[in-house]
Protein backbone atom coordinates (compact mmCIF):
# COMPACT_ATOMS: atom_id res chain seq x y z
CA UNK A 1 0.00 0.00 0.00
CA UNK A 2 1.02 3.54 -1.01
CA UNK A 3 2.06 5.89 1.76
CA UNK A 4 -0.86 8.90 2.14
CA UNK A 5 0.62 12.69 1.71
CA UNK A 6 -1.73 15.29 3.17
CA UNK A 7 -1.98 18.07 0.59
CA UNK A 8 -3.16 21.68 1.44
CA UNK A 9 -6.21 22.79 -0.23
CA UNK A 10 -6.83 26.35 -1.46
CA UNK A 11 -10.38 28.00 -2.69
CA UNK A 12 -10.33 30.25 -5.48
CA UNK A 13 -11.88 31.38 -8.50
CA UNK A 14 -11.69 29.72 -12.13
CA UNK A 15 -13.88 31.96 -14.40
CA UNK A 16 -16.62 33.26 -12.67
CA UNK A 17 -17.29 30.27 -10.27
CA UNK A 18 -15.21 28.98 -6.77
CA UNK A 19 -12.80 26.18 -7.56
CA UNK A 20 -10.47 23.89 -5.01
CA UNK A 21 -7.03 23.81 -5.74
CA UNK A 22 -4.30 21.70 -4.46
CA UNK A 23 -1.98 24.89 -3.11
CA UNK A 24 1.41 22.83 -3.91
CA UNK A 25 0.79 22.61 -7.64
CA UNK A 26 -1.75 25.58 -7.92
CA UNK A 27 -4.20 22.83 -10.38
CA UNK A 28 -7.53 22.14 -9.79
CA UNK A 29 -8.37 19.07 -8.25
CA UNK A 30 -10.01 16.89 -10.92
CA UNK A 31 -14.10 15.96 -11.19
CA UNK A 32 -15.20 19.61 -9.57
CA UNK A 33 -18.88 20.33 -10.25
CA UNK A 34 -19.61 22.51 -7.56
CA UNK A 35 -17.75 24.37 -4.53
CA UNK A 36 -20.43 25.81 -1.61
CA UNK A 37 -18.84 28.26 1.18
CA UNK A 38 -21.56 28.85 3.60
CA UNK A 39 -20.79 31.29 6.63
CA UNK A 40 -22.82 32.86 9.27
CA UNK A 41 -21.73 34.94 11.88
CA UNK A 42 -19.46 33.56 14.80
CA UNK A 43 -19.27 30.21 13.12
CA UNK A 44 -16.85 28.39 10.92
CA UNK A 45 -17.10 28.50 7.38
CA UNK A 46 -19.25 25.23 5.98
CA UNK A 47 -17.68 23.97 2.49
CA UNK A 48 -19.28 21.66 0.46
CA UNK A 49 -17.74 20.29 -3.24
CA UNK A 50 -19.37 18.02 -5.54
CA UNK A 51 -17.66 15.57 -7.47
CA UNK A 52 -18.41 13.53 -10.83
CA UNK A 53 -16.98 10.64 -9.12
CA UNK A 54 -18.53 7.65 -11.92
CA UNK A 55 -16.36 5.06 -13.51
CA UNK A 56 -13.14 2.83 -12.05
CA UNK A 57 -11.00 6.21 -11.39
CA UNK A 58 -14.31 7.74 -8.83
CA UNK A 59 -13.08 8.75 -5.25
CA UNK A 60 -12.71 6.26 -2.76
CA UNK A 61 -12.25 6.39 1.07
CA UNK A 62 -8.05 6.12 1.92
CA UNK A 63 -8.82 3.12 3.56
CA UNK A 64 -10.42 0.87 1.02
CA UNK A 65 -8.60 -1.47 -1.19
CA UNK A 66 -7.57 -0.08 -4.58
CA UNK A 67 -9.05 -2.42 -7.13
CA UNK A 68 -6.95 -3.45 -9.95
CA UNK A 69 -7.79 -2.56 -13.45
CA UNK A 70 -7.50 -5.27 -16.15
Amino acid sequence: MSDIKARKLVIKRLRHELAVFDEETNLPLSGQNSVVVESCAGEPPKVTIAFDAWGSHGIRFEDDPRQEVE
